[in-house]
């Protein structure tokens, strides 16, 4: 414990010199005094939210930009929490807590794996069990879905008798923290790293992309690379253990399960309010222009805002369903909210134009950038931001590869690439991350503390599917999500 504070006591004040270094340093390289010090924050940022935490010292971030002349602290206030993407994320946070606290997961996860079709054989329980974890994963946080469900998933082992060390185990507890992973890249609703590289993208542009357009490539994509994994399952890593297991004990995890009542029936309305509020209007587009631009001007923010008041007003047995106290204390993760808003903050800055960072990157960078052939540049993104997230935070990742792709994908001619398509890709990207402990430390360390996969079996299986990803992005979901989007 000492160890580890002195060494983020360390990297605190290394990260304070570097800050008060670019501050300190003339014009360089063609850069103005307030480039070289916001690329000083920048790294400083960066060894702090990859070594210190997310948390407290996203404060430093923006104190340290709010001294830039050229930006100053009404600036950076305003970017930081003016913005949907904070509210968006507070509110869906709020909105999910009640939902996590039912008996959902249980109920949704056993009507997956009891149903007929499960129960035909071994690998179709594994299908479905998959499938459970990846559907939930839609629309509720990585961290807390997994941690509400690994308790059930231990006693599904327990009742089908897969011990610790087992094939079978360390194949359906491995395989369930990447597809809670990877669904968190499907969907924009709830989670973080897809919301903020729409958000980095609609600050850039002015243009938006809505959830349809988001979840039309992002679920095909995340299909896709499950579909790859179970392949890989069933004809390579091949468990000798699956063909021993009793799929019908499946059946026993219903006799305890309450029946459904009105508080977890009102939470589960609201939710699908809310849903349909957000996927709704790109689907009624052509058919319901005025209905889609009016929900589209109430920006994503809106529906969970709206969901949150109906929580708020009904009350089930003199107690409303939603207790403020509670999930201002419990179900809204802070960390994340005030990450977003300072590394919001810091891609302002970055592609502020009197900063003039993203100009000299576009000298720089954009006549290699256009020699490239657009299929390699994508791929180029994708697997830094593979690699990236697999060693450091979601959020870092989305930041950085964001920042800097919109800052060369901007240079070329218009029509060369679709930036939205790439932005979201990058959105996408960050949700595969289950090589190390570090790329999604809630759902990768705790699978590995479970004792019924190691850390050898979830770098194996991660690096598996990020290198899939990296192709399936590049050659399948970019033709696919570059016709949805079209800009």
């Amino acid at each position: 414990m000492t160890n580890s504070l002195n060494r983020k006591n360390f990297i605190t004040l290394l990260a304070i010199l570097i800050i008060m270094t670019g501050f300190a340093l003339p014009p360089i390289g063609g850069l103005n005094a307030d480039a070289i010090s916001l690329i000083g924050i920048f790294c400083a940022s960066l060894l702090l939210w990859i070594f210190v935490g997310i948390d407290w010292p996203s404060f430093i971030t923006l104190m340290a930009l709010g001294l830039i002349p050229s930006l100053g602290f009404k600036q950076v206030f305003k970017d930081a929490f003016g913005n949907t993407t904070v509210a968006f994320l507070l509110f869906t946070f709020a909105l999910v807590y009640p939902l996590a606290k039912t008996n959902f997961v249980k109920r949704c996860t056993i009507f997956f794996i009891t149903n007929r079709f499960a129960r035909k054989g071994p690998w179709h329980f594994v299908i479905f069990l998959f499938a459970a974890v990846t559907f939930m994963g839609l629309f509720i946080s990585p961290s807390v879905l997994f941690v509400a469900f690994l308790p059930f998933l231990e006693n599904i082992l327990e009742v089908l008798e897969l011990k610790k060390g087992g094939k079978s185990a360390n194949m359906l507890m491995c395989g369930s923290a990447i597809c809670i992973n990877l669904s968190s890249g499907m969907t924009a609703i709830g989670h973080v790293w897809p919301t903020l590289a729409i958000g980095y993208y609609q600050s850039a542009t002015g243009m938006s992309i809505n959830q349809f357009q988001y979840m039309a490539f992002g679920i095909p994509t995340g299909l896709i690379l499950i579909t790859l994994l179970l392949l890989a399952f069933r004809f390579i890593y091949r468990p000798d253990d699956l063909a021993d297991i009793n799929i019908e004990k499946a059946l026993s995890l219903k006799e305890n399960m309450p029946a459904i009542d009105r508080k977890e029936k009102v939470i589960l309305a609201t939710v699908g309010l809310v849903v349909f509020l957000w996927v709704a209007p790109g689907l009624l587009e052509k058919v319901w222009p005025s209905f889609y631009k009016l929900i589209n001007s109430y920006t994503s923010a809106f529906p969970p805002l709206l969901g949150c008041i109906i929580l708020y007003i009904i009350n089930i047995d003199g107690k409303s369903i939603l207790d403020f106290k509670e999930v201002s204390q419990k179900g809204i993760m802070w960390g994340s909210i005030i990450m977003t808003a300072s590394a919001t903050a810091l891609g302002a800055g970055i592609t502020n134009n009197n900063i003039g960072i993203s100009t000299w990157l576009s000298d720089t960078l954009g006549p290699f950038a256009q020699s490239l052939p657009v299929l390699m540049m994508i791929f180029f993104f994708m697997v830094w931001a593979l690699i990236e997230t697999n060693f450091s935070s979601n959020i870092v990742t989305t930041t950085v590869v964001s920042s800097v792709a919109l800052t060369i994908l901007m240079t070329l001619p218009s029509g060369t690439v679709s930036i939205g398509a790439v932005i979201a890709m990058v959105g996408f990207a960050a949700a595969v991350c289950n090589m190390t402990p570090a790329g999604q430390s809630t759902v990768n360390t705790v699978a590995i503390a479970s004792g019924y996969t190691d850390a050898k079996s979830m770098f194996v299986w991660g690096l598996f599917v990020a290198v899939a990803a990296a192709f399936v992005l590049t050659f399948v979901a970019y033709p696919l999500v570059a016709s949805l989007i079209g800009f």
